[in-house]
């Protein structure tokens, strides 16, 4: 009787270890789940791929977003974005299991996805496991935080569902941190640091975008990703600020330079 009850006891503390782990990126989505292989662990793994910290968030008209991206990034993608966010929504009717989220309030990717899907997600208790770099953590740095989940009280997280609603109606084309906020900002945001590492002799469109990557890495702070970098130089070249030569479209094909002086 003894044995049965402490197997049953077992099965109940197996089981309620098992979780719903969200993530936000791609790449953290990936290393957690080596991180739960190595742990032997079966927890379920899900991840918003939409990147809402550039575009049009005023509504959830994802047709919009994806004209935008074509239109200000000159990225056409295939995937139907609707569809995706749908389906990802969904799974947490159909999984009634306990909610993790992974987020670092230091990269804008990770950050603008946790405040839209917890817009959405309703009053289902949330547990949250904040990370400095979520996005280069490696498998074995994330085992120790799997169960060191914090729950989200309401009080935070009305605070954090009226930040995107401000973010909402301010409906910027980018979204950046400031401090430990995420605030507003407008498409030409990091041209004056583009422009800082541009000079007068040619270099590759992609070794320009390469030395900003490597500048939010030292400072901690992943502000924007080589989507959006590379249209804006672009956009300078096609502007006159920068000359070039080669494909605009394809950064390792171009190479760019600071007009010479007249």
């Amino acid at each position: 009787m003894n044995l049965d009850t402490d197997r049953r006891h077992l099965c109940e503390k197996q089981m309620s270890a098992h979780k719903l782990h969200v993530l936000f990126s791609p790449s953290a989505a990936g290393t957690l789940k080596q991180a739960l292989q190595i742990m032997g662990r079966s927890d379920e793994v899900l991840c918003l791929f939409d990147n809402f910290s550039f575009g049009p968030i005023a509504t959830d008209d994802a047709n919009a977003r994806t004209k935008w991206v074509e239109k200000h990034l000159g990225y056409s993608d295939d995937d139907d974005v609707a569809g995706d966010v749908v389906s990802f929504m969904a799974a947490f009717e159909t999984l009634a299991l306990p909610i993790t989220a992974w987020v670092s309030k230091r990269e804008t990717m990770t950050y603008a996805g946790f405040l839209w899907w917890l817009s959405h997600l309703g009053n289902a208790p949330v547990s949250v496991v904040e990370l400095e770099e979520l996005s280069i953590t490696n498998a074995e740095g994330m085992i120790k935080f799997v169960d060191r989940a914090v729950p989200l009280l309401d009080e935070r997280r009305q605070k954090y569902r009226a930040r995107w609603e401000e973010l909402k109606l301010e409906n910027a084309p980018l979204r950046v941190i400031a401090g430990t906020d995420l605030i507003s900002a407008e498409l030409d945001y990091f041209d004056g640091r583009l422009l800082g590492h541009a000079t007068y002799e040619w270099q590759k469109m992609a070794f320009i975008v390469a030395r900003l990557l490597f500048e939010f890495m030292e400072t901690g702070v992943y502000q924007t990703g080589d989507l959006v970098l590379g249209a804006r130089l672009a956009d300078l070249a096609e502007a006159g600020k920068l000359e070039w030569r080669g494909d605009l479209s394809h950064m390792r094909r171009c190479e760019l330079r600071l007009p010479a002086a007249r």
